[in-house]
């Protein structure tokens, strides 16, 4: 009887390393073999054919055959699987069921990463562990309201650590805000805030970096060939810059409401520590990037740190650092020496935008209102995208508006300052807010219909606005 029993159990041990061995975790067989692929195809063809035609609840069972016993079948096992349990979560009533199907989508996530190398030999588009592992995170905090915090940020880090400035823009967004939250809990997770903001601020850029390389080539493409598509992929990835910039902002929000560190307790931690390391060029960089993130540029730590990294390595931080110290000492010609050396340096097309519009910036408060213009449009020229610019030059204008002896015709100017704005948030939605204040003061100063019409300009009709501005609006 035993020795029955023990042939039994030896019998069920290789049924079921047999069965495991034809799923294709472990050899050739994706589909399993003999019966085992009927099923499995069977099991495909009515899943697949269920979620196309949104029959969720169908498709449900027949996935999670393929999904338990043919992992690596189908690279669409996984996305499938989350349409279905999205469908299903959000349908159904019963507390635990929904539970369930949660967990189950977490499930998911797991084991696309767990067989990530097996699922990348089948699919041209390539798949990343890191990706999934944001994608998790994302879902784990829409459907886990009150999910701790230490659990969302390791989720979140890890990503991001994994895939650096491939990250998606909303997962990079995230990853701050949660160590921000982190920090409010344990006030020893300041430096790593600090470690974390730089980190993401860099990764951001190569995300709004990367987005400008593909409308480049996508307009490229479609001025050569003329296939719709690439226009329409050109116009795509400028919506994405523009929600990459509000995630960028979203940045500097988190870490700045954080309190982990104003300018002043920076400069206060920062001082005494420089002389000690103005030869240790990987220290001066991190003052000078945490600290130039923060617009702590008129605190010494920054400008002393800035003298000494360029003093060992040319930098574009480092030259704009020493460039704020001429200009706070008041050597102004120094300073933009300095600026335009920054510009020079900088190899990111989106830091090379925003430094230009810093230096436009400059000149604006200096009222060289041409060379503010002059700027802004060098930093549209690297990022059409970017909507400060824009709002900078209708400044410029609206601190100028006389350009002839009649003041009709000069509020005139007004209507260009808003075709600016108009443009600003058109193109950059994280500037909207800023844009629409603007537009509502300078609408105050526009010219009364009735004296335009006086002077023969109706609705519509074009109007050049001269002197150094120099450019052409419509009346309204």
């Amino acid at each position: 009887m035993k020795k029955m029993k023990k042939l039994f159990l030896a019998f069920l041990v290789l049924a079921t390393a047999s069965a495991y061995a034809q799923n294709g975790v472990t050899n050739e067989y994706r589909f399993g073999q003999g019966e085992d692929s009927v099923r499995c195809l069977e099991a495909i063809s009515i899943s697949s054919v269920n979620v196309k035609n949104k029959a969720y609840d169908i498709a449900y069972p027949e996935w999670k055959v393929v999904f338990t016993e043919f992992p690596v079948a189908r690279v669409d096992t996984y996305t499938n699987g989350i349409k279905i349990l999205t469908e299903l979560i959000k349908k159904e009533a019963d507390p635990q069921k929904k539970e369930d199907y949660i967990k189950e989508m977490m499930q998911v996530y797991d084991q696309q990463i767990k067989y990530i190398d097996k699922l990348q030999e089948i699919t041209k588009t390539k798949l990343s562990a890191g990706q999934l592992l944001g994608k998790k995170a994302m879902a784990y905090m829409q459907y886990y309201k009150n999910a701790p915090v230490d659990t969302l940020y390791a989720m979140l880090a890890k990503s991001v650590e994994m895939e650096k400035g491939m990250s998606e823009y909303t997962v990079t967004e995230r990853f701050v805000k949660y160590s921000a939250e982190k920090y409010k809990q344990d006030k020893s997770h300041g430096e790593q805030l600090i470690e974390d903001y730089l980190n993401a601020s860099v990764y951001i850029v190569e995300v709004l970096d990367k987005y400008h390389d593909n409308i480049a080539k996508s307009e490229a493409k479609y001025k050569a060939e003329g296939n719709p598509r690439d226009s329409t992929n050109a116009i795509a990835y400028g919506k994405m810059i523009g929600a990459s910039r509000i995630s960028k902002s979203n940045i500097d929000a988190f870490f700045i409401n954080s309190g982990a560190a104003s300018c002043e307790d920076l400069n206060r931690i920062y001082t005494p520590t420089l002389e000690a390391n103005k030869d240790n060029i990987e220290y001066l960089n991190k003052v000078i990037s945490v600290m130039g993130m923060l617009k702590c540029t008129n605190e010494d730590a920054y400008l002393t740190a800035a003298e000494y990294a360029l003093a060992i390595e040319p930098t574009s931080k480092a030259a704009m650092g020493c460039g704020y110290r001429y200009f706070k000492r008041g050597d102004i010609d120094k300073a933009m020496e300095l600026f335009d050396q920054a510009i020079e340096l900088e190899s990111s097309a989106t830091n090379k935008a925003e430094l230009c519009y810093k230096v436009g910036a400059i000149y604006y408060s200096l009222n060289k209102y041409s060379k503010a213009r002059s700027y802004a449009l060098q930093a549209l020229s690297h990022n059409a995208n970017y909507g400060q610019p824009h709002i900078l030059i209708a400044q410029c204008y609206a601190a100028t508006p006389n350009w002839c002896d009649d003041a009709t015709l000069n509020a005139c100017t007004y209507y260009v300052c808003i075709d600016r704005l108009q443009r600003a948030k058109n193109i950059d939605p994280s500037v909207k807010r800023e844009a629409d204040k603007y537009i509502a003061t300078y609408s105050k100063y526009t010219p009364k219909p009735e004296e335009l019409f006086m002077r023969g300009y109706t609705s519509g009709k074009a109007v050049t606005v001269g002197g150094w501005i120099n450019e052409t609006t419509r009346i309204r």
